[in-house]
């Protein structure tokens, strides 16, 4: 009786947990998945800037264009390997949005680019939306053996229907084409073919009595079901296969007579030219306050210009933190990155031309915790990221934060 009210409970819990599945809002099925990456990896490797998305609501055929700026920062993670060899992507689940084109430093992606360790470069990438939809979407850099590494993202709203998509493009010889059913009725024409052969092939042997043959293998007797006319029988599918290859090669090369094989080379791609910088940082040390999720760091400036200087953001794993003691300096919903909230800088005062001065800064947020940037939880408990500092101009100092270790601090034990 006890075993059969446990089992009825736990087919009831099943069903509670199906149906929470079932109406609960969907928004989060189409999360994009940068929380499952390490801490050390979204925040030690690629941070991404000044990313603009040209719109968030679209129809089907309009293009979205996504510009922006990334740094190779330069200490990279030792657990992980620098290749270089970078491809910049636009992820997006599904085949909702159709790649136009992609540049880095203006040199348009027609096949993986070379970029070096501490260079910034800009980039612009364009899409066509193809399906109506509330879809999210962003930009990222896949490097060999690295992996992808995320930047930032937003959802887009897509208005309007399918049918009608059209995809054109001239071929080198002329041609306008569309990709969107370019090819379809030959390649449902092979796939019935070889699926029928494979169909045939299959049921030439299921036919056969199942039962008597399993007890001829039980009895050691397995050479026997393979008889004279089932070799004669292979011997014909293999030769019809290889002929069936062999004048469909022929028929595609008389009907394409100029083809080009798939390329396979690497570009080299020149960092931007260094932005001028009246600034000097070092990080002095940091400390995590895990109660409260407060990053608190110590970094010793210099002024090298002949104008003031303050800390105006600091920037992270596509999370931002703004100095709002700065008049105008706050944040905007429209931004795609994530808002951390407000920096505090002790002393708050610019730092004048030719000064020295030590600046903490303190950065609470549950974002940390949201975000799953406590690096307390890693082998590495290091962080990384990009200071800005600007001038009463509006001119602005980037300082790349790389390699800095972090002390956890989990408050105080009563004994």
């Amino acid at each position: 009786m006890r075993q059969r009210v446990l089992r009825m409970m736990g087919r009831a819990g099943a069903l509670a947990l199906l149906g929470m599945v079932l109406v609960a809002p969907t928004t989060r099925l189409w999360a994009l998945g940068e929380k499952s990456q390490e801490a050390f990896l979204r925040m030690r490797t690629v941070i991404f800037y000044d990313t603009k998305f040209s719109g968030r609501k679209f129809k089907v055929g309009d293009e979205m264009t996504v510009t922006g700026k990334f740094q190779l920062l330069p200490i990279w993670p030792k657990e992980i390997a620098f290749t270089g060899i970078s491809w910049l992507n636009f992820f997006v689940p599904g085949p909702q949005f159709l790649r136009v084109g992609s540049w880095i430093n203006g040199r348009f992606m027609s096949c993986s680019q070379l970029l070096e360790l501490g260079g910034t470069y800009e980039y612009k990438t364009i899409t066509r939306a193809r399906y109506p939809g509330h879809w999210p979407v962003g930009v990222m850099l896949s490097m060999k053996d690295a992996g992808p590494l995320i930047g930032p993202s937003i959802y887009v709203d897509v208005d309007g229907t399918h049918e009608g998509f059209t995809n054109p493009i001239k071929t080198l010889l002329g041609n306008t084409i569309n990709l969107e059913d370019y090819g379809e009725s030959r390649m449902l024409l092979w796939t019935l073919v070889t699926t029928l052969i494979g169909v045939a092939w299959f049921g030439y042997w299921v036919a056969r009595p199942f039962a008597s043959r399993m007890g001829m293998v039980a009895a050691g007797r397995a050479k026997e079901l393979i008889s004279g006319a089932d070799k004669t029988v292979a011997v014909i599918f293999a030769l019809g296969s290889i002929a069936l290859v062999a004048i469909a090669n022929v028929m595609t090369s008389s009907q394409f007579p100029h083809t080009i094989p798939i390329q396979e080379t690497i570009i080299k791609n020149q960092p931007l030219p260094p932005e001028p910088t009246h600034v000097e940082a070092q990080v002095l040390d940091a400390t995590y306050d895990v109660p409260s999720r407060t990053l608190a760091f110590r970094v010793q400036v210099h002024n090298t210009g002949d104008r003031p200087l303050v800390l105006k953001e600091f920037t992270t794993a596509n999370v931002r933190f703004f100095n709002e003691a700065i008049p105008g300096n706050v944040w905007n919903p429209d931004f795609p990155e994530v808002y951390g909230g407000p920096m505090k800088i002790t002393p708050s005062e610019p730092v004048a031309p030719g000064e020295t001065k030590v600046l903490e800064v303190v950065l609470a947020s549950a974002e940390w915790e949201n975000q799953r940037l406590t690096m307390y939880h890693e082998t590495t408990n290091r962080f990384g990221g990009l200071l800005f500092f600007s001038d009463p101009s509006g001119e602005r100092s980037i300082i790349a934060v790389a390699d800095q270790l972090v002390i956890p601090k989990f408050g105080i034990t009563q004994m």
